[in-house]
């Protein structure tokens, strides 16, 4: 009789995933902003890869809504306009309404306990990140924030619609656009928020919970009707400027 294996084979990354991962961090760092053109030759070139990974990546990245393809004029960063930000937030929202809803239907006591510490770890490490001016480090771990919630439901369905309706809503928060990173003033508020959804999800009640993060996501559309957010084409204005 052949004994268990003690380790796991670490899956290798594929040169698809390296691309749309050094996209992805391009656009978190402000390299790319929404609008601009981002010929296929030019990224195959500065990440010294040919074109095939490259029209991979961007399929990818398209169904995420980081990117968008428009017929004979080749592929841009998304831009989105209140609206856009509007039916996505809602969509996010009512995604993650589900699933806290749908974890804390299955999860017994202790173990949603245990998916409420494992929250408050991954958010000390977004306060440091954004302490040090980790921009990258933070958002990954906010969207580690958010993808544990997702899949803490045990939901496919639910899983696969938060990677292609979800995930950009969350990489193009507009909190981040907000303050400079540095800044203690957006750190407070990028800390706050979460440690209020934390609070309620203590609280084991569906309804306390559920609305928490809803009230999390929706606040967004504050923050843009306040001008803080993202425009289509521009950068994010700075109250401070005003």
């Amino acid at each position: 009789m052949e004994a268990t294996p003690a380790l796991s084979r670490i899956p290798q990354t594929s040169l698809r995933d390296q691309v749309v991962e050094a996209i992805r961090d391009a656009i978190i760092q402000g390299k790319f902003r929404p609008g601009e053109k981002i010929p296929e030759h030019d990224l195959a070139e500065q990440l010294g890869v040919s074109r095939t990974p490259i029209r991979e990546a961007i399929r990818i990245l398209e169904q995420q809504g980081l990117v968008e393809t428009r017929p004979k004029n080749g592929t841009y960063i998304a831009g989105l306009d209140r609206e856009q930000v509007k039916h996505g937030l809602l969509v996010r929202a009512a995604l993650e309404e589900l699933a806290v809803r749908e974890a804390l239907e299955h999860l017994e006591p202790e173990e949603w306990d245990r998916l409420c510490d494992e929250l408050t770890e991954l958010l000390r490490g977004m306060r440091a990140a954004g302490k040090r001016g980790d921009a990258i480090g933070a958002t990954e771990l906010d969207v580690e924030w958010h993808t544990l919630l997702i899949d803490a439901a045990a939901n496919p369905y639910l899983s696969r619609a938060w990677s292609v309706a979800g995930l950009s809503f969350l990489i193009w928060s507009p909190e981040r656009e907000l303050y400079p990173l540095a800044s203690g003033e957006w750190i407070g508020l990028f800390d706050s928020r979460h440690q209020e959804v934390l609070t309620a999800f203590r609280t084991r009640d569906p309804d306390v919970a559920a609305e928490a993060v809803r009230r999390h996501i929706l606040r967004k559309l504050d923050d843009v009707d306040r001008g803080t957010a993202p425009a289509r084409t521009g950068r994010a204005r700075n109250p401070r400027e005003d």
